[in-house]
């Protein structure tokens, strides 16, 4: 295998990829309870007002403000509950138990919390004044009939299909996920529940790569390693452009006798990326055959899971048309001096203790407890220098 030429920055790395993918092109309809973490292919407008009805924002009295303008008894004369309204007309001198939630009953134009009342038999002493809206939520004060309630292209969490749900909407369409084809290579891997003979090692890549794909939208197919062949890599990957819309694997990326992953990418397709500056992940590689995507990511596994946190997960999100490149982030202080690589730029996994003091979690390349036991990284630009104790940093947190 060629060595590699010049390493592109990790940046510079990122756009050649999300430059050479587009979004697929499918559309299907979901059951609400199914779209979770999917993104939405049309405006969702409501068809109903939100709430339906002028309804109770406390526990209390619903009353006739006019009638407190000055301390007064009130007689009780039924309860209104959600699901459960009062059914008659509220007239002066009268008050009506409400529950949050409550349609508010005819008549009445005010609640009084019941926290400010004092209850004598079957009526009620108030004893202070009420406004005409104290406490009352109006119909459609939180949606309109025809509002747009969620854009389309907005990823779908846990708000968004609330907010869809009370519109009454039970079937919504959105982008189909992007298939993802996901294996490691190498004649030592392992699939774990299998026994392991001499010089074998289970593999835990995949399942790092297949978390981080899974979490960033994609549908994903786990198929058994391949042998460290150029023929057998060649053969998965150009059945797997024809079905796939992205392929993944780990291993077979650097300049070893046995590393193929560049070669047949070129091969099948065009190889765009190959080589990083970055430390640790530097064997990574980017490719496109006919219209798949084609990614290997470093043997390693914090090589590995690193590499797949900083390319496949934004990768994977573009190909589910998720537009939110944000990324939970926390400030901390550096608990030790780094020295600066003077050509890469660092990775580091890093824990923040309870003083919001990060430490490195950093072990080896080949150390998947790196990354077990971290919260996240932390970028340290290539340099010549020492980032010192104490410094001000930024935690990318892993999710």
């Amino acid at each position: 295998m060629n060595p590699f030429g010049t390493l592109v920055s990790a940046d510079d790395a990122l756009d050649t990829i999300l430059a050479k993918l587009k979004p697929v092109a499918g559309v299907e309809t979901v059951k609400l309870e199914d779209a979770a973490g999917c993104v939405l292919a049309e405006d969702v407008k409501s068809t109903v007002f939100v709430p339906a009805f002028d309804r109770a924002a406390m526990d209390g009295y619903a009353v006739i403000a006019e009638d407190l303008h000055e301390p007064a008894m009130l007689k009780v004369v039924g309860a209104a509950f959600a699901g459960k309204p009062y059914k008659g007309v509220l007239k002066r001198g009268e008050c009506v138990e409400i529950a949050t939630g409550a349609p508010i009953p005819k008549g009445a134009d005010a609640v009084v919390m019941v926290e400010s009342v004092q209850v004598v038999g079957q009526a009620v002493q108030f004893k202070q004044p009420a406004r005409q809206g104290d406490h009352i939520t109006r119909k459609g004060e939180d949606i309109a009939k025809n509002d747009t309630v969620v854009k389309k292209g907005t990823l779908l969490g846990p708000g968004q299909v609330a907010a869809i749900a009370i519109t009454g909407k039970a079937r919504i369409k959105v982008f189909s996920r992007p298939e993802v084809l996901l294996f490691t290579t190498g004649d030592e891997v392992v699939a774990p529940g299998k026994p392991l003979k001499d010089g074998q090692v289970y593999d835990c890549n995949s399942f790092a790569m297949l978390t981080i794909a899974r979490r960033a939208g994609a549908n994903v197919t786990y198929r058994a390693n391949v042998p460290d062949t150029e023929a057998a890599l060649r053969k998965v990957i150009a059945s797997g452009a024809r079905k796939y819309d992205l392929i993944v694997f780990s291993g077979g990326t650097s300049v070893g006798n046995k590393d193929f992953g560049a070669e047949v990418i070129d091969h099948l397709g065009d190889v765009y990326v190959r080589g990083v500056a970055i430390k640790p992940g530097k064997p990574v590689l980017f490719g496109v055959v006919g219209n798949c995507g084609v990614f290997g990511m470093p043997g390693y596994p914090t090589s590995c899971l690193l590499t797949a946190e900083l390319f496949l997960a934004p990768a994977v999100r573009k190909l589910a048309h998720n537009e939110d490149t944000s990324r939970v982030r926390l400030s901390a202080k550096l608990g030790h001096e780094i020295k600066q690589d003077k050509t890469k730029q660092q990775i580091v996994p890093v824990r923040v203790d309870e003083n919001e003091v990060a430490w490195s979690t950093f072990k080896g390349s080949g150390s998947i407890t790196s990354l077990s036991q971290s919260v996240g990284f932390i970028s340290i630009d290539a340099g010549d220098g020492v980032i010192a104790k104490g410094a001000d940093l930024v935690v990318n947190v892993i999710r």
